[in-house]
């Protein structure tokens, strides 16, 4: 039996079953006691709550994804962590996986697929908008309701799971389908890999398979990275040629010929769903095995006998015949049993006169108008194609022409063959008329020198020398006992290695000698203050967060640092940082709240805004039981309440509420909360079981030391803190 069927966690989320299970987590149906909900409940599983680095970081992320509020991404509500167990408190989702609705149905209609993909692509564009990467796209990690609505979830948890463990193991099998070819490789990864996740989504929901599928998860991951795969309308002819075009642009190997972003694919994906007879000419073919990439209105012509070579393409204001989408509820046998008898015979008979009329006609006009190719004037003649043939071959066979040739380097055209031509095929030309022809050098090859021949360079001199030979540097970090700071331990691939021009070349610069307990501090000026969270986790740095007025382009971004960029400190510094609130606008709200129980007496309530004390009032609580307290404010505040026992002469402190005035509504996040505060002050001291807090608070409340945790994305017109409960 599960350990935790019937547990309650913090007081209010009483886990009911076990609803699933990942590499990670076990998620529960739970009851939310004190909102009087259903929710989904993770609960991170033991070897990884063992990591206190983990859990730190695990924390920042999860409390950035709760920032996120989109009607097809599943809200995270709470995240609790204690000693024996650390879980997510989530949207509870009446439905199924995508994976298991593609099983079921096999191929998806091309419609149906466009729905789902426009639904992920803008839950992405909300989280990209907001620094945050999923990372981890897949058909098991989107939900499907009944209504058709979908729900992606699993925001930045997998990422946590590859960096604790970076080998492809048969765990990461159901991740590895769709991963992308630079997480394959261990590169950076950004919302282009996002992109690419959900392209190979919408090849699985149009011809029924994945792209690539094996038994061995290492090898599916390489054939991302390097092997293209068979083109969706080989697996399914029903599937128009736009909506190839775009599922594959979406899967191509390098992130900068994908789309750019989620919001120009689903401009894409609208432009075919008004005109699915479209052709977008963003071609593929393959050449010397690596895939090909041409814009919008072919920037360049494909080899003969190449797989872009289609056929005809239906003109774009042509009816679309949307015959090749079947459809189940058409019954072939009901039009028969309704057919006339006579249909058949009158079809014969009109077919007959048409032909026959068809023939006389042009026996009629082929007698008098006999079609032929008029002549060309004297000394003139057609201008032949040159494109595609070798330029020697075009210089012996047309030698009543004149060449003008330039070269220029080219992946797509084999060395000597002409690329261009100035003079348009057909045209009708003079004899020994110059024509200029652009030749293929083939790909522009280049041969890595060894940067370090004469001993370690400074990276700056190194990136020098790369980027001279026509290479990216690609620089990445390590420590080095016998190589000093910021010089060049080695270079990826060896020297001698066969490239392409502007191909990447990994340059290794040492950080000098491994130096545990220090870190080096980053630069986030003008990085936004969700994803400087994530960098001060991944830094070992802690973040002191102060606000300031700015101007609008600077809002939610750090505008100042206390400590320059690059310098080493000890791991878990406090670096301080201002955060832009743009011009404060100031806004109205109200924090409501109820006491229940059957407790009388007058209380004094005192309130304060930034640790100052801002205003008090008395009540008998056993008259008034509900509460409100009107604030008005711009940028980003914190506001207490205490309440003290007249009778006992006790106090507490109620709850800590951090509202943003920046958004609109302002929203809020509960930073501190006690729910037995009316037992402890009103029990007298020789009774009381805890020790009563301190009668007068300090002037300026200290800010609790965990990260700070997030807002509530979708605060209610009143926020309205959870009721006090009596413990009798």
């Amino acid at each position: 039996m599960d350990n935790y069927i019937g547990v309650q966690l913090d007081g209010r989320y009483e886990l009911l079953e076990q609803i699933g299970a990942g590499g990670m987590a076990d998620i529960y149906k739970a009851d939310d006691i004190a909102e009087n909900r259903t929710v989904a409940v993770k609960i991170l599983k033991n070897e990884f709550a063992g990591s206190e680095d983990f859990l730190r970081r695990f924390r920042n992320e999860s409390k950035a994804i709760a920032l996120l509020s989109h009607p097809n991404i599943v809200k995270i509500f709470d995240v609790g962590f204690t000693e024996s167990v650390q879980f997510i408190v989530m949207e509870y989702i009446d439905g199924i996986t995508l994976t298991e609705y593609i099983e079921k149905q096999g191929v998806l209609k091309w419609r149906e697929a466009l729905g789902f993909v426009q639904q992920i692509l803008r839950a992405l564009q909300h989280a990209h908008d907001r620094g945050i990467v999923h990372r981890d796209i897949k058909s098991q990690n989107v939900m499907l309701l009944r209504d058709g609505t979908i729900k992606v979830m699993d925001f930045g948890i997998a990422r946590f799971n590859r960096e604790i463990d970076k080998t492809i193991s048969e765990k990461a099998i159901g991740s590895v389908h769709y991963i992308s070819p630079e997480q394959a490789r261990g590169d950076i990864t950004d919302e282009k890999s996002d992109l690419y996740s959900v392209g190979v989504m919408l090849y699985e929901m149009l011809t029924g398979v994945k792209p690539f599928d094996g038994e061995d998860p290492l090898a599916i991951a390489l054939m991302h990275t390097n092997k293209i795969p068979k083109r969706p309308a080989e697996i399914n002819a029903s599937i128009p040629e736009g909506l190839e075009e775009i599922t594959l642009r979406a899967m191509q190997k390098e992130p900068a010929k994908r789309y750019q972003t989620a919001g120009e694919m689903v401009s894409d994906l609208k432009e075919f769903e008004r005109n699915p007879s479209i052709v977008f000419e963003y071609k593929y073919f393959s050449t010397d095995g690596k895939t090909k990439f041409f814009d919008k209105v072919g920037k360049a012509v494909p080899p003969p006998g190449s797989p872009s070579a289609r056929a005809p393409v239906a003109p774009e204001n042509a009816p679309y015949d949307d015959d090749d989408e079947y459809d189940e509820d058409y019954d072939d046998d009901e039009v028969v049993e309704r057919r006339s008898p006579l249909l058949p015979i009158l079809f014969a008979v009109a077919s007959v006169f048409v032909i026959l009329t068809a023939w006389l006609i042009y026996m009629i006009v082929g007698s008098v108008v006999e079609p032929e190719e008029p002549d060309l004037p004297p000394g003139r003649d057609k201008m032949p194609g040159l494109i595609n043939m070798d330029y020697m071959v075009a210089v012996d066979t047309y030698t009543w022409l004149t060449f003008e040739p330039t070269s220029e380097f080219s992946t797509v055209y084999a060395k000597g063959v002409i690329m261009t031509q100035d003079v348009a095929e057909g045209r009708s030309i003079k004899a020994n008329t110059t024509v200029k022809v652009t030749v293929s050098l083939g790909p522009n090859i280049v041969y890595i020198d060894d940067y370090l021949k004469n001993g370690p360079l400074h990276m700056d001199d190194v990136c020098k020398l790369v980027e001279g030979q026509s290479l990216v540097p690609k620089v990445k970090y390590a420590f080095d006992d016998d190589v000093k700071k910021e010089y060049v331990i080695k270079t990826e691939p060896g020297p001698g290695t066969e490239m392409e021009a502007g191909d990447n070349v990994t340059v290794w610069v040492s950080q000098g000698k491994f130096d545990d307990g220090f870190t080096n501090v980053p630069d986030l000026v003008n990085v936004g203050i969700i994803t400087a969270r994530g960098t001060a986790q991944e830094y070992r740095i802690t973040l002191k967060e102060s606000y300031e007025p700015s101007d609008d382009d600077k809002k939610g971004k750090i505008v100042r640092q206390s400590i320059d960029p690059t310098t080493r400190v000890e791991n878990w510094t406090e670096v301080e940082v201002w955060v832009g609130e743009g011009e404060a606008e100031e806004r109205e709200a109200e924090i409501s709240f109820k006491i229940t129980g059957d407790w009388t007496g007058e209380y004094e309530f005192k309130y304060y805004t930034d640790g100052e004390r801002v205003d008090s009032k008395t009540y008998d609580v056993g008259i008034k039981k509900e509460f409100v307290w009107q604030i008005k404010n711009g940028g980003v505040h914190t506001y207490s309440i205490r309440i003290k026992c007249l009778a006992t002469g006790l106090e507490g402190l109620y709850a800590t509420f951090e509202y943003d005035f920046t958004t609109d509504p302002p929203s809020y996040e509960i930073l501190e909360r006690n729910t037995k505060i009316m037992r402890e002050i009103s029990t007298p001291p020789e009774e009381s079981t805890t020790e009563p807090p301190t009668t007068e608070p300090p002037e300026t409340t200290e800010p609790p030391e965990t990260t700070k945790p997030p807002k509530t994305t979708e605060p209610p017109e009143t926020a309205e803190p959870p009721e006090t409960e009596q413990d009798d």
